[in-house]
């Protein structure tokens, strides 16, 4: 392996992390010769663009289709299929290969506004081992109320299909339901419980 391999591969590996929770530092992420960029777009190939479940999201690249690095997230404005709806739920457990974070980035904008502090004070107190729902309860504010802030974000990805006839109100209830569980596995997560696989209302 030459020395540009190795920076490369550490600079990706130190990027990768801070995507996910949505921030980036362009200093660590970016990369200065055109071999190490082609080196770091390698790596990225191999090691990512499966879920916890072995399983690729449709977008490809990234879990469950998103963009910004493990633990992305499906756009919700995006979803105009029932496919994409089924990643999207999936997105809502997290990405349990980030510890307790599980990829903020897909909901940062929530827990900022529910939680009322910083990102950077978010990250302290579940380095210390508090999942969401501890650190919601330790700050005076009702975990369920963290999980329908959270559901709220992602379900206008529902309305969607249902407005344009893709499902039924009985379909969308029970999407809206499903999610809800997501995100409720997601803000309580114990760091042990394997992340279960969503595969739609057929499943």
């Amino acid at each position: 392996m030459t020395i540009r391999t190795a920076v490369a591969a550490l600079a990706l590996t130190l990027a990768l992390p801070l995507a996910a929770c949505g921030t980036t530092d362009s200093a660590t992420a970016s990369t200065s010769t055109a071999d190490t960029s082609t080196t770091a777009t390698d790596s990225s190939t191999t090691t990512s663009g499966t879920t916890g479940s072995g399983t690729t999201g449709p977008g490809g690249g990234m879990p469950a289709g998103g963009e910004g690095g493990p633990g992305g997230s499906v756009d919700v404005s995006s979803v105009t299929t029932e496919e994409e709806l089924v990643a999207l739920v999936q997105d809502a457990y997290g990405d349990a290969g980030l510890g307790l974070h599980r990829g903020h980035q897909p909901v940062e904008d929530v827990l900022d506004e529910v939680l009322g502090i910083t990102h950077d004070e978010l990250h302290v107190r579940m380095d210390s081992g508090q999942n969401l729902a501890t650190v919601a309860e330790d700050l005076d504010i009702d975990p369920q109320e963290l999980i329908d802030a959270m559901v709220a974000e992602y379900s206008p990805a529902i309305d969607t299909l249902l407005a344009d006839g893709t499902i039924t109100q009985a379909e969308a209830d029970q999407y809206l339901a499903d999610l809800e569980t997501a995100f409720e596995f997601r803000v309580t997560w114990d760091g042990e419980e394997a992340t279960p696989t969503y595969a739609g209302l057929d499943a």
